[in-house]
């Protein structure tokens, strides 16, 4: 082991000057942005925790009782090491889904509050458009679908 190997963190993730609910969204925000202007081009690990974020989102469909907190955690725990791979470029998906985890961990904020299930219905369609633009759901890969790219405004 080196001293560079001490050295080791998460990513940051956007804080919200405090407010969780601003972090989420500047999380999504940022994550949204890169995506549409093709900044931010899923790698195989982010491709692959994608999935396997989405793969635990349904079991909040049969079990709409479980936590959304305790799917986070178990998504998180199980996608960290895809998630935070060094990338020269920010960690847009690890991102999203930190802040979120931390909102839903947040004991001033409920289990079903507004922010937090509009967080959910974001993260889903986030993980759906990661998967597309690589061609996940078809193989055509490109651009995920709503999406409009560079130059297609007239």
């Amino acid at each position: 082991m080196t001293d560079d190997d001490d050295d080791w963190a998460p990513p940051p993730v956007p804080d919200g000057d405090g407010d969780p609910v601003a972090a989420v969204d500047e999380a999504f925000t940022e994550a949204e942005l890169a995506l549409v202007a093709f900044e931010w081009l899923p790698d195989d690990d982010e491709l692959d925790a994608a999935a396997t974020i989405l793969h635990h989102t349904d079991q909040v469909r049969r079990r709409p009782e479980m936590p959304l907190r305790r799917v986070l955690h178990q998504a998180l725990g199980e996608t960290y090491p895809q998630l935070t791979a060094w990338r020269p470029r920010p960690h847009y998906l690890y991102a999203v889904v930190k802040t979120l985890h931390q909102l839903a961990s947040d004991r001033a904020a409920q289990e079903d509050s507004a922010a937090l299930l509009v967080g959910w219905d974001r993260l889903i369609v986030l993980l759906r458009q990661v998967i597309e633009s690589a061609g996940g759901a078809d193989g055509a890969g490109g651009a995920p679908s709503g999406f409009e790219g560079p130059g297609a405004r007239s």
